[in-house]
């Protein structure tokens, strides 16, 4: 993107017909990596189901209060 469609994408976000304070920075691009690895990250930290520690399809996911709960058992 050009630098004017920027700025155009921003000052569009910035003008959201809200009654609140409008935002002085508004993020417009993704910062981060891949899409992939950031979903990746997503699922492992918000894993609630009733592994205490696995691997599920390649991603490793873990229930922390499991953990905590089990901690001398395992």
């Amino acid at each position: 993107m050009s630098s004017s469609q920027k700025s155009s994408a921003v000052r569009r976000k910035r003008a959201v017909s809200n009654k609140g304070p409008k935002p002085t920075n508004v993020s417009t691009f993704n910062k981060g990596g891949a899409v992939g690895n950031s979903m990746i990250r997503q699922a492992q930290k918000n894993y609630d189901g009733t592994y205490i520690y696995g691997d599920l399809g390649g991603v490793k996911v873990g229930n922390p209060s499991y953990k905590k709960y089990y901690k001398g058992m395992i």
